[in-house]
């Protein structure tokens, strides 16, 4: 049971990190270390300097501490990573030698103008796909993972041997020996059995609180097929909702590029959280479905030697 208990766990934990994992602790924002990795791709060398070297950049600059200084392509800037996105202005444009360019939180600053590599590299960065690409779809999508998480976890727990068929029944029924009275009613064995002591049923009655009990362990398990159908679709629309958004802005020319990026965010990530959403609980649906169909031939056994034992007579036999 333990090695059950850990396995179970993992694909709980494989379903929360699915989507986190979609986004990350600065989705919607750019790192530096990006722009100067794509500089190195594109040829040109960096090359760091000291605060004492640009003095005349760290005095223009925002009241914050840059990430560094640097020199590329025999420019000198000093690149910034602000929390937040404000205008920044120099104090006195006219005055001043320094150009400034910032694309969503960074921020270069520097003495005279880069080269149109620096530029491009600059201007062309992007940031990485988060959940908020997502757009309305994250609700649903995560109204099923939630879902998929309380059933799993519901279901683990009340699956367990000592609230369905415990070992103290099963060896009773080993040894051939009829379950003791005294026996409670905290599991569905011992219902059944109590039933059988107690109530002096019939066999069809005696058969049918079986059934019942076995029906009580699949509750819940149609909602993770539901999430298993639902959440790929659901993925589906948003892809094909993204997609319109796209082929719809082509006509317009203006704000094309943010509304070609929102659209493809979402047609991509929508279909990924979809898949990843309803793959593990697929896996997992069949995970209790084995055990439900484990404690159902073992709750049918005992049904079958609670009836042999009692000798339960049939109502149809009565009524005859």
């Amino acid at each position: 049971m333990p090695a059950i208990r850990f396995i179970s766990a993992r694909w709980i934990l494989l379903m929360f990190l699915s989507l986190v994992c979609l986004g990350s602790v600065n989705a919607g924002e750019l790192d530096p270390k990006d722009f100067l990795n794509s500089l190195k791709d594109s040829g040109i060398s960096v090359e760091p300097l000291t605060r004492e070297v640009c003095t005349d950049i760290s005095q223009e600059g925002p009241a914050v501490k840059p990430v560094g200084f640097f020199k590329a392509d025999g420019w000198v800037f000093a690149l910034y990573d602000l929390d937040t996105s404000p205008k920044f202005t120099l104090l006195d444009s006219n005055a001043s030698k320094l150009t400034y360019f910032s694309n969503l939180n960074l921020l270069l600053l520097g003495q005279g103008n880069p080269s149109d590599e620096i530029k491009t590299s600059f201007e062309s960065l992007q940031p990485s796909l988060g959940l908020a690409d997502l757009g309305v779809f994250a609700y649903p999508l995560g109204l099923c993972l939630f879902l998929a998480c309380f059933v799993t976890l519901e279901r683990l727990y009340s699956l367990r041997r000592g609230l369905t068929f415990p070992r103290k029944v099963e060896k009773a029924l080993i040894k051939g020996e009829y379950p003791d009275k005294k026996w409670k009613k905290k599991s569905s064995a011992e219902r059944i059995a109590w039933i059988a002591v107690h109530e002096n049923p019939s066999r069809e009655t005696l058969s049918s609180f079986c059934e019942m009990e076995i029906n009580a362990l699949r509750k819940g398990l149609f909602l993770l097929e539901i999430i298993i159908s639902g959440a790929p679709l659901i993925g589906l629309l948003g892809t094909v909702t993204g997609l319109v958004q796209v082929f719809s802005a082509l006509p317009n020319k203006q704000g094309v590029d943010s509304l070609f990026s929102d659209g493809i965010g979402m047609a991509l990530l929508t279909t990924i959280a979809g898949l990843s959403i309803a793959i593990p609980v697929l896996a997992v649906h069949a995970y209790l479905s084995r055990i439900i169909e484990k404690r159902e031939t073992s709750l049918n056994w005992l049904k079958d030697c609670l009836i042999d034992s009692k000798g339960l007579h049939s109502s149809k036999s009565i009524n005859l």
